[in-house]
């Protein structure tokens, strides 16, 4: 057994990296922030009390450490310098057929939140309870195997989202100049939202919630009249995983406001037994039958890699420990928030591209395989708990190369 090297290289790394997402930044400024990051990405925990940990060990006591840390949290504004890296790091890796995920979610206290400036009582999805929380709102790009995070918004309370979400959507169509394919799930079928989509220069995939509407003029439901439209048996395939499906579409037109109707590619997807349906807004129109095939596909596909975002809120909140800050004022949550998201991008896509400090831990993390129990956590909890351990096993040598057995006895014929 050795010291971890671990912590020394995410030390090094870390410099790097904030010297990227802070260029300007003064040296108080700096400390803090090299403080709160390098205890975000140790303990993972967004609470004051393990923040402060980081600066014991001097004459301040555990309170005035933690004051400390409150202090930096209402006096600085971390938020905004990591959005705006977020946004240019993620943004320059969006192609034509990027996929790009919508996801609305919450930060929420089942049994507590008062106190907590603008926490409101509302429905939390995940858990299917009632509780005080905040609306959350992210994007993320999902060209690797870990999404990568092009910006999570906190909003105060519990309303203001479909407006926020129609708002994110015209910011990413201006900015991407119309590449990529927005997917969103089944919160966003809405009236306001799809209307607003049909008027954007950007595809956008939209799972569909409500099945009664008529979008064929036959007066039936979307399913029905999807069981008579064509379709294929093809391959979905996201940058994780691959999956056999059967894919159907169909033309109609979408109802929006004021009397408008809007051309939309009804698609159905269809695998393990689960079929779901979606709205292709954007892909026409179609010059042949092959292009309409093509942009069924597309429209299947994308919804099938958006599941990654998905895997990014769980480790924000599982591995990271999100819901379980407890900071009084809106803005330390900001700063709390924004700094979770900084400590997951530089453990899941900052550190694995920092040549041979990558190749380091990629082998530390292959020798101590039994401790870190990989294959049924995730890369970036596999990561953390590397950062815990004391001492770790370091194989050293190359390995053996086994010679294959003889077969020459076997062969009839030969001696």
């Amino acid at each position: 057994m050795k010291e971890n090297i671990a912590p020394s290289i995410l030390k090094s790394t870390s410099e790097k990296l904030l010297a990227a997402v802070f260029p300007d930044c003064g040296k108080v400024f700096g400390k803090a922030a090299s403080v709160l990051l390098g205890a975000m990405t140790d303990d993972g925990r967004p609470l004051v009390r393990s923040l402060a940990g980081k600066l014991l060990g001097g004459r301040t006591s555990q309170k005035g450490c933690q004051e400390r840390v409150s202090g930096w949290l209402e006096r600085y504004d971390f938020a905004g310098p990591i959005d705006r890296w977020l946004w240019n790091t993620a943004l320059s890796t969006v192609e034509r057929d990027t996929v790009i995920a919508l996801d609305g979610g919450d930060i929420s206290k089942e049994f507590g939140g008062r106190g907590m400036e603008g926490m409101e009582m509302g429905h939390d999805g995940s858990r299917g309870v009632v509780a005080m929380g905040h609306n959350l709102l992210g994007a993320a790009v999902v060209n690797a195997s870990r999404a990568r995070a092009l910006c999570l918004k906190l909003l105060k309370g519990r309303r203001g989202l479909p407006r926020a979400e129609r708002e994110l959507l015209s910011v990413i169509a201006a900015a991407t100049n119309g590449n990529g394919i927005v997917a969103c799930d089944r919160g966003f079928d809405s009236r306001d939202f799809v209307d607003h989509a049909a008027g954007m220069p950007i595809r956008t995939v939209v799972r569909i919630k409500e099945l009664d509407r008529d979008v064929f003029g036959t007066g039936q439901s979307i399913p029905r009249d999807m069981d008579s439209a064509p379709g294929c048996s093809v391959t979905l395939q996201s940058p994780t995983r691959r999956q056999s499906a059967h894919v159907r579409w169909r033309e109609g037109v979408f109802p929006g406001h004021g009397g408008c109707y809007h051309p939309v590619l009804v698609v159905s997807s269809t695998f393990d037994g689960c079929t779901l349906h979606f709205y292709g807004i954007g892909f026409g129109p179609f010059a042949s039958p092959e292009e309409r095939r093509s942009a069924a596909v597309a429209v299947a596909n994308a919804y099938f890699c958006r599941w990654s975002v998905e895997v990014l809120y769980q480790d924000l909140k599982q591995v990271f420990g999100l819901e379980k800050a407890r900071v009084r004022t809106f803005k330390r949550l900001q700063n709390l928030v924004a700094l979770c998201v900084l400590a997951y991008a530089a453990l899941a896509h900052y550190l694995p591209t920092c040549g041979d400090a990558a190749i380091r831990l990629a082998k530390a993390m292959k020798d101590n395989f039994g401790a870190l129990n990989l294959p049924f956590r995730s890369y970036v909890a596999n990561l953390r708990e590397l950062l815990r351990m004391t001492a770790i096993r370091c194989i050293t040598g190359r390995p053996k190369k086994r010679r294959p057995p003889s077969l020459t006895p076997l062969l009839p014929g030969f001696s």
